[in-house]
């Protein structure tokens, strides 16, 4: 009796009673693919290992007595057993840096559809609420009683209702006599730190939020029903969110800017420098950085969105960044750094208003 070596097989023969249809077999090669196990020579299929290797052959004929021969084995050459090969991928060379003091060029500046209808509300608002007050002042007898709203007060934008704006104060304007009462209001900044909430100026500390809107006030003086501006327009700096994300070819920079005025914001840049001036609802904000790498102006460009400012920046090499900007390192003193910080706090606290506490 000898063994049969046909692919399915595998079973004992007399060679004596070896016929054309003694042995069903497989023909062609197993295939192994995507958890399946098969032959290419039928459409059997199965994912079970051991159904696999008992799958009946799909061919019939003569055992087969004869051992293939084994595949050679893999033997090193000893004289390249020291050899080392390295494989680098291909790294384009970089541009060289200009100056960051060359000349600035002002990209083009699209304005989207939904920025254009935002201010276009915007503005159908505050031409409302001008028609208010118009109305109101012609109706207002200015030798009322004391007590009562005077034209003087409509046009100094004081209405009945209207909130003191000092902080913590809950006070609403009810007439002339509510201006003899005192304010008893937070002079300071609100402060959130590591889950604590307090006031700059008496730092009563507490980790619930409404027990530190429901703080009294730790000064008194007069209530601020108009709140002072710091000049004609949108004057004011503040602090505006930005981050920005990469492709292979652009850098795109986004200013979290809402209704923006196309006629007064302006971006500027040179090969490795970006200067934004954005006039927003909130105030103006600035940003000025040292580009990581270096830009193609000419294919560069800005377009201006109903709550941000998109900022695409062309690349001039196919190279990734591994930051947006090269760290400024300001020789300052500490009395500046102190300054520089309170403003910042400054700008960031003021965007919130705070006037309903």
């Amino acid at each position: 009796m000898q063994m049969c070596y046909n692919k399915g097989c595998g079973n004992n023969f007399d060679l004596k009673d070896n016929k054309n249809d003694s042995c069903e077999f497989h023909p062609g090669a197993p295939i192994f693919h995507d958890a399946y196990k098969g032959w290419s020579c039928c459409n059997k299929k199965t994912t079970d290992f051991t159904t696999f290797l008992n799958m009946k052959g799909c061919t019939k004929g003569q055992h087969n007595p004869e051992k293939p021969p084994e595949a050679p084995k893999y033997v090193p050459d000893p004289s390249t057993k020291e050899e080392v090969i390295i494989v680098k991928a291909h790294m384009p060379s970089e541009l060289p840096r200009p100056d960051i003091e060359a000349d600035m060029e002002y990209l083009k500046i699209t304005v989207s559809k939904s920025l254009q209808q935002a201010l276009e509300k915007e503005d159908e608002k505050k031409d409302n609420m001008k028609q208010i007050k118009n109305s109101a002042l012609k109706d207002i007898d200015i030798q009322s009683e004391l007590g009562k709203q005077t034209a003087g007060e409509i046009m100094q934008g004081i209405s009945i209702g209207e909130p003191c704006k000092n902080n913590a104060c809950k006070k609403t304007y009810e007439g002339l006599a509510t201006n003899m009462e005192l304010c008893k209001h937070h002079p300071g900044l609100p402060i959130f730190h590591e889950g604590m909430k307090y006031w700059t100026c008496c730092q009563r500390k507490t980790s619930d939020f409404d027990q530190f809107l429901s703080q009294e006030g730790c000064q008194t003086t007069q209530h601020l029903w108009i709140k002072k501006d710091t000049g004609s327009g949108l004057v004011r700096k503040t602090q505006c969110k930005f981050d920005w994300h990469q492709t292979g070819s652009h850098v795109i920079v986004s200013i979290y800017a809402k209704l923006t005025r196309p006629a007064v914001t302006t971006v500027q840049v040179n090969p490795i420098r970006l200067n934004a001036h954005v006039v927003y609802a909130e105030g103006y904000f600035d940003l000025d950085l040292e580009l990581k790498g270096v830009i193609t102006v000419q294919e560069s460009s800005v377009t201006l969105m109903g709550t941000k400012v998109e900022i695409k920046l062309r690349k001039a090499e196919a190279l990734s960044w591994d930051r947006l900007a090269v760290p400024q390192v300001k020789e300052t003193s500490k009395r500046k750094n102190d300054k520089d910080s309170a403003d910042d706090l400054l700008c960031r606290v003021d965007a919130v208003d705070l006037s309903g506490l």
